[in-house]
C-alpha cells in the first residue's frame, strides 16, 4: 500500500451505495473533512440495469460532489466501500478484475451496493489519469452468514425459505456502538432490536450477537419504506401479477423501487419529505405517520422474537434524523425498551477505521480469485 508522502495521516475516501442515495465521506486519518449524502431519484437509478452501469453513474455523482467541495483527490490514498453479496466470502478485498467480472454478472435489483465496486474502480482510474498517483480501491464484505432461528426461516410454503437481505453492516455497527458506548459491553453481551431507517427499512432482533430474525425489505417484507412496498395482501398481489397489465420486471419494480412512499408521492428524498411535513402537508403527514406505525409494529414483532427480553431499541439510518418520524415510532414502542439513536455516519467511520487498520497490517486484504474464491 502506498504510504502518504509528507503527510502524517492517510486520506481515505469512503462511500456507500444505497437504493436512492450515495453517502460520501473524505477522511484525513480519523478527521472527516467531507460528509455528504447524494440523493438520487428512483427514475435515475432504474435507468441502469447492471452494477457496472450504475457504478459509472455513481462515480460521476461522486466526482461532481467532490469537485464542488474543492476536495483534493490527488491526496487520496485509499478508496473503500462495502458490498453485500452471497458470492464473496466475508473480508476486505482489493478490487481486481476477477471481482469485477464476478459482480458484473449480477442483476442490480438484487443489491444496489454492488455498483460501488465499479464506482471505486473508476475513481482510482480517474485519479491515476489526472494526477499520475496510485490509490488503493478496497471493499468490505461483512459477515452475512444466515443466523436466523430455523423457525424464523420457515416461510409457510414448501421450497421457499426466508433468507433476508438486509442492512447487516448498519445493524451491527449500531448495535456494537450501543453496546460499547452505553453499556461498556461487547455486542455479544446484549439483546437489542435494531431498525435501519432509510430508503429501505429493515428491523432485526439480535440475541447475544446473533441475528435471530429480520425482515427482507427487497423481497417486499416488513414495513413499507420510501421505496419498498413492505408486506402485501397476497390475494391482491397475485391478482396484479396475472392481470396482464404488468410483466415480471414491472412487478418487481412495484415491490422494490416504486413501492412504499414512492407509490403515493413524486419526491421521496428525505429533505423533500421533511420540508413537506414541516409545511403541514396533510397527505405527507399521514403517509409518514403510517410508515412509522408499520415500523413500530415490526419492532414489536422483533421484540417477540427475543421473548420480550429487549435491552434497547436502536434506531439508525438517514431517516433517524427525521425527529417527528422517530417520535412517532418511539411513542408506540417505548414501553418495550429504552430507545437510542446512533448517527448514520457511524457506518462510514467504521469503513474508514477498517482502511486504517488494513494499512497498519492489522487486517488482511484478500485478492479474489487468488486468496479466495
Amino acid at each position: 500500500m502506498r504510504a502518504p508522502q509528507g503527510r502524517a495521516a492517510l486520506n481515505i475516501l469512503v462511500f456507500i451505495s444505497r437504493v436512492s442515495a450515495t453517502e460520501v465521506a473524505l477522511y484525513n486519518g480519523r478527521d472527516r473533512v467531507v460528509n455528504e449524502i447524494i440523493e438520487h431519484s428512483p427514475s435515475d437509478l432504474h435507468a441502469f440495469l447492471t452494477p457496472p452501469e450504475q457504478g459509472q453513474f455513481r462515480f460521476n455523482a461522486i466526482v461532481d460532489l467532490l469537485s464542488e467541495r474543492d476536495a483534493k483527490l490527488s491526496n487520496v490514498d485509499i478508496i473503500i466501500t462495502e458490498i453485500t453479496s452471497h458470492f464473496v466470502p466475508p473480508g476486505l478485498y482489493m478490487v481486481n478484475d476477477e471481482l469485477l467480472s464476478l459482480l458484473s454478472k449480477q442483476q442490480i435489483d438484487e443489491n444496489h451496493c454492488r455498483s460501488g465496486v465499479f464506482a471505486a474502480n473508476h475513481l482510482c482510474q480517474y485519479i491515476k489519469s489526472l494526477y499520475d498517483v496510485e490509490c488503493m480501491p478496497i471493499i468490505l464484505e461483512p459477515v452475512i452468514d444466515n443466523e436466523m432461528k430455523p423457525e424464523a426461516a420457515l416461510s409457510g410454503i414448501k421450497g421457499v425459505v426466508r433468507d433476508p437481505v438486509y442492512h447487516m453492516f448498519s445493524h451491527r455497527t449500531a448495535a456494537t456502538l450501543y453496546a460499547w458506548w452505553e453499556k461498556h459491553k461487547g455486542m455479544n453481551d446484549v439483546k437489542v432490536v435494531v431498525a435501519h431507517l432509510g430508503s429501505e427499512i429493515s428491523v432485526g432482533a439480535y440475541d447475544s450477537g446473533r441475528m435471530v430474525d429480520c425482515n427482507s425489505p427487497l423481497d417486499g417484507e416488513g414495513p413499507f419504506s420510501p421505496s419498498t412496498s413492505g408486506t402485501l395482501p397476497l390475494d391482491s398481489l397475485i391478482d396484479m401479477c396475472y392481470s396482464g397489465k404488468y410483466d415480471m420486471d414491472e412487478m418487481m419494480n412495484i415491490v422494490s423501487g416504486k413501492g412504499g412512499l414512492s407509490a403515493y408521492m413524486d419526491d421521496v428524498k428525505l429533505h423533500s419529505v421533511m420540508e413537506s411535513y414541516h409545511a403541514g402537508n396533510k397527505k405527507t403527514i399521514f403517509l409518514v405517520n403510517a410508515m412509522a406505525y408499520k415500523v413500530a409494529r415490526e419492532i414489536g414483532a422483533r421484540a417477540a422474537a427475543l421473548g420480550g427480553a429487549v435491552e434497547a431499541i436502536v434506531l439508525t439510518g438517514p431517516w433517524a434524523n427525521f425527529d417527528e418520524f422517530v417520535e412517532e415510532i418511539s411513542c408506540r414502542v417505548q414501553w418495550i425498551a429504552p430507545i437510542t439513536i446512533h448517527g448514520y455516519d457511524d457506518e462510514l467511520t467504521t469503513l474508514a477505521d477498517a482502511a486504517i487498520e488494513a494499512y497498519r497490517g492489522n487486517l488482511k486484504i484478500f485478492l479474489y480469485g487468488q486468496d479466495r474464491k
